[in-house]
């Protein structure tokens, strides 16, 4: 028994030891080193399944680690570029790592069009973004979102009223008179509408393609770049459960950057010197009666705040919503997706805002192990209303006609204070009583303007695309794509009785109706195989219809008997002008195939292949074809390049292709024909007329691209650039030919135009610290473009005008010279009293001898212009070129930190060298006209003036002098409305640092949020066009209102932006 005893006791010791063994701590130490032998700084060691506890390796790779098990403790080993590695202790005190190479980067697949292939593969250029990036800036249209992230994409943003959408030009473009804007394809379904009927949070990612051997695929729809949108679908989850997530913001939003105008006293004393000049005697008096005398202008008037329309009209704080609720999920076979958004945004402008709905529904599924089938259905409505400022209501301007009804202007110019008969807030409650004008007036109470006129849009966007992928045999696979996608959009213009059309021409209507739709099918064929394996080739086939249509419908009427139903009753209106109508349809028909060739993983080949037959061409030109060749070698593996142990990846890029531009009216080519009605005798009779002269032989714009480019990674990628240099030619680009009026025609379409741009693309990533608990990575993109005109028709110099009021041209393009140009006078600042004899009797200022003018009336303190042909007179023939509206470069710069659960981005975008022509300020600076206001820049300290502290008229030499010393802007005199000049004074710097962004969030544990079911909680603050640092005087630097591409970088009364701040959750289960 006692040996029994013993043995239990010995026993039991034992497993208390063994017990006592597994569960003793430890110190472990060690060196962590890549593949290539090198040690591995900052790398992150942790213990597997425990929390809180770890450390990072030293400048030397060296490492110590407390375990709390000494036989059961996992190490785990990370580092940003390198693949984590798990290692048992096993009761050892020295483990040392080599961790290998992690390509998960170069691995990334990108999406190129009609296929996919992974990024250390590309051989053309392609620029990409992902859904991460996108949504840390807070928007509805996807497109403001991508500003400054993508080198060679530059984003346009023409101005901040609801519902503007931003256009994008890749690589500057390359069309002169048609449109600009790239092709987007969202999952494999072409539009030409961008990505304003997308929710953003729908997006998975974005992949541009810039150089025509990626874009010629495309064929004649690929010149200006392809967007590839590719939207989020279900993911598998255990079990095949779904994921619920709800994603809300709501912010607020007030003006960035208001204007300001002439004080009251400031406004007064302008206007007495003008009307001391233009009034008689009668004239002064009640002047006088309206705003004092003038040595009681500084009493009346010091500190009296009067109205700041501005504020009134735009100034207050408007509110701005977003939810979105959305339910995936999904297994191995099937996964799916469905979403539902509502945006809603206050404009600046009273009356003003924008809502947005937008639902989609993604599916996908492997039915069997040779078939699969996908879908994807959305619709979006959005709702747009509002007067906006631009003029006669339409939003659009087009003519100088309507610039003179701008609202932007009228806001600026309208005056602040009633005088001494009253209160200046009379003013808020009707018509100012001396701009009151039935017959020729265009200045309206800015409030009244804002409620009595309307320009509501409402837009509706369904589309419904979805495919299937067989599996024929091992290595072929076929694949179908077919969709549809219709958009209806209504316009409403009404202006009210009280609005000054209305009391014009009676209570004004109309409706614009627009439909188009489009119907797409693709069958591509793809065949992969690897021989001997070092060879890998890919080989595709393919054959796509599309066939678009728009129907356009509008009516408009005047004289409605009352407002109260606005346009519910529009029949009872009398027609202003003839139903208009159009009807267009264009059918694509085209072919395409191509092959890539990868030799042992180092050796890049592909090409491509394109037919494309369009309806909107003659027999002539049906047909075009477009070839693109592009290849790349991958130096990074090389043994010679691996043992110099500097690169992580080193890859030579070069391809050059042919895209073509079919952006072009759907029967430029025929002969359409109007009904008219002509004189046959004494009697009208209706018949039918060209409209315009018909060209057969009307082609494609047509451009070739050469694209030169390389990347390079530094240290298991933690640093990668990538420098890309193109050179785009454009020709047979479509302009408008004079003809003789011998042949009852004044201008055909002809392809004529050539234009080259060249320029240069950079992109860098680093990640700059990463450790277990914080990281730091930045992303820098800088672009440059030079365009140069090669070919126009037979004139080498055309002018243009933007319509802003000053019937002058204000812009060239010329053989030899870059598009955007501003033309106009150079500004040789004022005429002095030097410039001219005084005659003391009369009191009269003479143009001295030699002396260039541009008008015969000159006086001192007017605008001065520079006599470029020296012949002692200023006329056309010295306008030349005064500016140019685009940047030299532009770009972003985005740092992401980390820190445990919080997250913070802060994101700046930057251009320059670019000018914008402030055609707001060349008319709201002047004050020739009585009862105008103007901006502040016009004040006494910066204006010529011509009156003394008493109020007198000033014509002595000395006086006058000394009274504008160092004065820079001209007097009333050459302000008055019908000097209409265009020239470089209002031409100014536009470059600009914008601090675009700053995010700031917290995401929850999640293993405090599990708890209660939840798998995601995430806060965040997010502020927007926080700040501008910028030498521009308008609202904002990144303008261009003229809606035209032959005269951008224009700012005539363009919707200010506002400055955001938003609050948002994030949160799934």
């Amino acid at each position: 028994m006692n040996y029994n005893f013993k043995f239990l006791i010995i026993t039991f010791s034992l497993l208390i030891s063994i017990g006592t063994l597994q569960a003793q701590s430890l110190k472990v130490t060690g060196k962590v080193i890549d593949h290539e032998g090198l040690e591995v700084i900052g790398g992150t060691v942790t213990i597997k399944g425990v929390s809180g506890t770890g450390t990072v390796t030293d400048i030397n790779g060296q490492y110590t680690i407390q375990v709390n098990d000494a036989l059961k403790d996992v190490l785990v080993f990370s580092y940003i570029g390198l693949q984590s590695i798990e290692v048992p202790v096993k009761n050892r005190t020295k483990i040392d790592v080599t961790m290998k190479a992690d390509n998960l980067l170069l691995e990334e697949v990108v999406v190129v069009g009609y296929a996919t292939v992974k990024r250390k593969d590309l051989t053309g250029s392609v620029a990409s973004v992902k859904s991460d990036e996108l949504l840390k800036t807070p928007t509805a249209d996807a497109t403001q979102a991508l500003a400054g992230r993508l080198a060679g994409v530059q984003i346009i943003q023409t101005d901040g009223q609801p519902g503007a959408e931003a256009s994008i030009r890749v690589r500057g473009g390359i069309s002169i008179t048609q449109s600009n804007e790239p092709l987007y394809v969202i999952d494999g379904f072409p539009t030409e509408d961008g990505m304003s009927s997308l929710d953003p949070a729908d997006i998975e990612s974005i992949d541009v393609l810039k150089d025509a051997s990626a874009t010629a695929i495309y064929g004649a729809r690929g010149a200006n770049g392809v967007v590839l949108i590719t939207t989020k679908g279900g993911k598998s989850n255990d079990g095949g459960k779904g994921t619920v997530t709800f994603d809300a913001y709501v912010g607020f939003r007030k003006l960035a950057n208001p204007l300001k105008v002439l004080n009251p006293e400031e406004f007064v004393l302008a206007d007495y010197e003008r009307s001391m000049y233009l009034l008689n005697e009668e004239g002064m008096i009640s002047w006088q009666k309206r705003y004092g005398s003038f040595l009681e202008i500084g009493e009346n008037y010091h500190n009296r705040p009067g109205l700041d329309w501005l504020d009134e009209t735009m100034g207050r704080t408007t509110w701005t919503q977003n939810y979105r609720a959305a339910f995936s999920g999904g297994n191995d076979r099937t996964k799916y997706s469905l979403s539902y958004n509502y945006n809603k945004d206050e404009g600046a402008m009273v009356h003003s805002g924008s809502d947005k709905h937008n639902i989609s529904f993604n599916l996908n599924s492997k039915l069997n192990d040779r078939l699969s089938v996908n879908g994807r259905i959305t619709y979006d409505q959005r709702s747009i209303y509002g007067a906006g400022v631009a003029g006669n209501g339409t939003n659009d301007g087009g003519s100088n006609t309507d610039a003179r009804f701008n609202k932007m202007a009228q806001i600026l110019q309208y005056r602040p204070t009633i005088g001494i008969q009253g209160s200046d807030q009379d003013l808020l409650e009707g018509e100012d009583p001396v701009l009151v004008d039935e017959q020729g007036n265009t200045m309206q109470n800015p409030l009244i303007n804002a409620a009595e006129e309307k320009d509501d849009r409402e837009i509706r966007t369904f589309q419904a695309n979805g495919g299937l992928t067989f599996k024929l045999m091992k290595g072929l696979t076929f694949r179908n794509s077919t969709g549809m996608r219709y958009r209806a959009q209504r316009r409403e213009l009404f202006y009210g009785d009280q609005s000054i059309m209305g009391k014009r021409n009676g209570i004004y209507g109309s409706i614009r109706n627009t439909e188009e739709g489009s119907f797409q099918t693709s069958n591509v064929l793809t065949y992969e195989k690897t021989f001997n394996k070092k060879h890998d080739l890919t080989a595709q086939l393919g054959q796509e219809y599309v066939h678009r249509w728009t129907r356009y419908v509008h009516t408009e009427v005047s004289d409605l008997p009352t407002d109260d139903f606005q346009l519910d009753d529009i029949g009872l209106g009398t027609p202003s002008a003839s139903d208009s109508f159009l009807n267009d349809d264009d059918n694509l028909l085209s072919f395409f195939g191509r092959v890539n060739y990868d030799y042992a993983d180092k050796y890049l080949f592909s090409t491509t292949l394109r037919a494309d037959g369009s309806s909107k061409f003659s027999k002539n030109n049906k047909w075009g074809i477009f070839p693109a060749v592009s290849a790349a070698w991958r130096l990074g593996e090389e043994e010679f390049i691996k043992n110099l142990n500097i690169f992580s990846d080193l890859k030579f890029r070069i391809g050059y292709g042919l895209a073509g531009n079919n952006r072009i009216g759907s029967y430029n080519s025929l002969a359409l024909f109007n009904s008219i009605l002509t004189a046959m005798g004494s009697s009208l009779v209706p018949g039918y007329a060209s409209a315009v002269i018909p060209n057969d032989d009307l082609k494609w714009e047509a451009n070739k691209t050469f694209n030169l480019g390389f990347d390079f990674g530094f240290l298991n990628q933690r640093i990668t650039v990538s420098p890309e240099f193109y050179i785009n030619r454009s020709s047979n680009l479509l302009l408008n030919a004079k003809l003789p009026l011998s042949s009852g025609y004044e201008t055909m379409v002809v392809n004529a135009g050539e234009t080259k741009n060249i320029g240069i693309d950079l992109s860098i990533n680093t990640q700059n610290i990463v450790t277990k608990n914080f990281s730091w990575n930045t992303t820098l993109t800088l672009s440059h473009n030079k365009n140069t005109v090669e070919a126009l028709t037979g004139e080498q110099i055309q002018l243009y005008e933007a319509k802003f009021g000053y019937n002058s041209s204000t812009h060239r393009i010329a053989v030899g010279e870059s598009l955007g140009q501003f033309y106009g006078y150079v500004t040789e600042g004022l005429y002095q009293v030097s410039d001219f004899d005084y005659d003391a009797a009369t009191k009269t200022y003479t143009l001295k001898e030699g002396i260039a003018a541009h008008r015969k009336d000159v006086q001192p303190g007017d605008w001065k212009f520079k006599n470029q042909d020296g012949n002692g007179v200023i006329d056309a023939n010295d306008m030349t070129v005064i500016g140019n509206a685009s940047p030299k470069f532009y770009g972003g710069l985005n740092n992401n930190f980390t820190y445990k659960g919080f997250d913070l981005s802060v994101f700046f975008t930057f251009s320059y060298g670019n000018e914008v022509l402030n055609a707001t300020k060349l008319v709201t600076t002047k004050v020739g006209r009585e009862n105008y206001n103007a901006l502040e820049m016009m004040n006494s300290h910066n204006r010529w003036i011509t009156i003394d502290a008493q109020g007198n008229k000033v014509t002595d030499p000395e006086t006058l002098t000394t009274m504008n010393a160092g004065k820079t802007i001209a007097s009333w005199h050459d302000n008055q409305q019908g000097n209409m000049y265009v020239h470089s004074w209002a031409v100014e710097d536009a470059s600009y640092l914008r601090l675009s962004n700053v995010t700031l969030g917290y995401t929850f544990p999640k293993q405090m949020i599990k708890k209660v079911g939840l798998s995601n909680i995430r806060l965040y603050a997010t502020g927007s066009n926080l700040f501008v640092w910028t030498p521009y005087t308008g609202f904002d630097p990144e303008v261009s209102n003229m809606r035209s591409p032959l005269t951008p970088g224009v700012d005539f009364g363009a919707y200010p932006r506002s400055r955001s701040f938003i609050f948002g959750i994030n949160i799934a289960y």
